[in-house]
């Protein structure tokens, strides 16, 4: 069976980005519904906030709702990892080396290596994408790239020819409206996260995408850093604010 799918998605529910996010897991699911989707990978960032009420909805809409979370692993640098069907306990993995003893004990899961060779800020690199590419099932081709920027992408190509290993596109959704633009649709033995991850596995799928233009691309993300900088800084003063608030409450009734 053919399965329309997108395996990068977040929303408002995220502890990291969810404050410049203006959709939910609900909001997501009608969305999707409304695209002819199949299957979504739930996948926020560092935090297992996945809900079984959200695979019942999604379930009431004919979609295949995968539990899954983008892991921010090493010491130094955010590398990125998406582990899908996983559960709560995924939150104690630090390391690449740990995360390959976990895979060894939770055969279930499957890793995806998310935009794998952009910035080091957001990416695993593309040394460390080699040196641990038997941890990944799959690479993604990312959304981020335009006819005339897409080195990223081809790096990424190559690496995955390299090592027989399956290129699956995704939008890294952070807006509604791009859900629709990068996805894959993947032929499957039946309607269950093990068939779908089998069928990826032996490249029984086909990537739709369309490059941005860079305009679009620098809007995109000076838009979305802006949004970031923005709330983040708020939150933080605000967050100040309420601590200074309860320090002042605290010294009053000590002073009574």
């Amino acid at each position: 069976m053919r399965l329309k799918a997108s395996l990068h998605i977040h929303t408002s529910e995220d502890k990291r980005d969810g404050h410049i996010i203006n959709y939910n897991v609900y909001n997501l699911i009608d969305e999707a519904e409304k695209n002819g989707f199949n299957v979504l990978g739930f996948t926020p960032h560092n935090k297992f906030v996945f809900k079984q009420e959200f695979a019942e909805y999604a379930k009431k809409k004919g979609i295949l709702l995968i539990p899954g979370v983008e892991r921010g692993l090493g010491r130094f640098f955010n590398q990125h990892v998406i582990i899908l069907n996983c559960d709560k306990t995924i939150e104690k993995i630090k390391t690449l080396k740990q995360l390959l003893k976990y895979k060894e004990e939770h055969s279930e899961i499957f890793i995806l290596a998310p935009h794998p060779t952009y910035n080091r800020l957001i990416s695993i690199g593309a040394r460390k994408l080699k040196k641990y590419i038997n941890l990944f099932d799959a690479i993604e081709y990312s959304c981020a790239y335009s006819k005339k920027l897409n080195f990223h992408n081809k790096k990424a190509e190559l690496i995955a020819a390299r090592f027989k290993k399956p290129i699956i596109s995704t939008a890294d959704v952070h807006v509604l409206k791009r859900l629709n633009t990068d996805f894959a649709m993947i032929e499957a033995e039946d309607f269950s996260v093990e068939s779908v991850f089998q069928a990826i596995k032996y490249g029984k799928f086909e990537n739709i995408t369309a490059p941005q233009s860079l305009f679009s691309l620098f809007k995109y993300y000076v838009s979305f850093l802006t949004k970031y900088i923005i709330k983040y800084i708020t939150i933080k003063i605000l967050g100040l604010q309420i601590k200074i608030l309860e320090l002042e409450t605290v010294s009053e009734r000590a002073e009574e």
